[in-house]
Formats: C-alpha cells, structure tokens, sequence
C-alpha cells in the first residue's frame, strides 16, 4: 500500500492525501493535464523511502556527458543485466553512444532502463509512451509486464493515453477534480 498526505503547493491545495494499493501489479492514472499528476509521484516518491520508489520523469534525466552505460553504471554496474535489458528495449546498438546522439524516444527507453537496474521496490512511471512510434508503445508495454511479472516491481503509470496500457491488465485510477481525488476510473 501507498499512501500520501495532502500536496499543496504555496497555499493551494492540489491533490488531497489518499493511498494505492501496488500489489505486484500496475496501476494507471489518468488525468487532465495540470491536475497534478507529476506532483503526486513526486509526493509518493518522497513519503514511501521504505519501498525504494525509482521515479522515471516525462523528461529524460540522462547525464548528456556520459554514454549509455555510463549512465545505466550509475544504478547497476552488472554490463550483462545492463545489455539485456537494452536489449529487451531494442537498444543493443546505441550503448556507446550519448543521449545527445539520440532520439527523444530513445532516451525515454534508455532512463526506463535505469528505472529498472535500480532494483525499485516501486517503478513510477511519467507518461512513458510519450514520443515513442506506435510500434514502440507496443514493445515499451511488453517489457513494462516482463518488468513487472519478472522483477515483481509493482509499478504506477501516469499517462494522457490509458487505453495503450491494457495489456498490462492494470487498476484504472482517475486524479480529477480541484483540490484533485484519485479515484476509481472506468476505460
């Protein structure tokens, strides 16, 4: 279970306190944009240390300095779990080279990857599908279950698009509403 207290931001509440629950599993939530989705994985991040929640940003946070696996290295030094899990990513190819050298999607694909080397006893994920070609969304969905069935990471998905995530067989939850309630969604 995951749970928060209130987030307010100056003096305005934002998103009312609640809780999840994140068997080995995966939840979605959905929203409108500004309600404050962002800023509950980030609350979640913070008030749940126990779980080791590993938050992956919509925004890439690679060290542009360094090459792939210089940045997977940060989390998890193992080059062989490292290059299956680019592998899985279909990103064998790029570990030499920069984040600069490469697609926005990529680089989406490549910070997932070290969501996961981080061994999170709680992957949160920032609208991951973003910039990613249909294909992609496909192949990024399936390894978000391997992610989960394997590793038995219990991982939240934020996303504008929650009808792309079926497969994962997820709790639908909808962050609606000012101050915003996470509640039940139906898709």
């Amino acid at each position: 279970m995951v749970s928060w207290s209130d987030c307010w931001l100056d003096d305005q509440l934002i998103v009312e306190a609640g809780s999840i629950d994140v068997s080995p599993a995966s939840s979605i939530v959905s929203g409108d944009s500004g309600v404050g989705k962002t800023m509950l994985l980030r609350v979640i991040s913070r008030q749940n240390p126990n779980l080791r929640p590993r938050l992956v940003f919509q925004e890439p946070t690679l060290l542009p300095w360094q090459t792939v696996t210089e940045n997977l290295s940060i989390v998890c030094e193992d080059i062989g779990l490292q290059e299956r899990w680019l592998s899985l990513f279909d990103l064998s190819e790029v570990s030499r080279l920069s984040p600069g050298q490469l697609s926005l999607g990529m680089q989406r694909r490549i910070a997932i990857v070290r969501g996961i080397l981080a061994r999170p006893g709680l992957l949160m994920l920032d609208e991951p599908s973003a910039s990613q070609a249909p294909a992609n969304v496909e192949r990024l969905i399936s390894n978000i279950k391997t992610t989960i069935s394997e590793e038995g990471v219990p991982t939240i998905i934020v996303t504008h698009s929650p009808g792309d995530f079926e497969a994962l067989r997820p709790s639908y939850l909808e962050l609606a509403g000012q101050p915003a309630v996470l509640n039940q969604a139906k898709i």
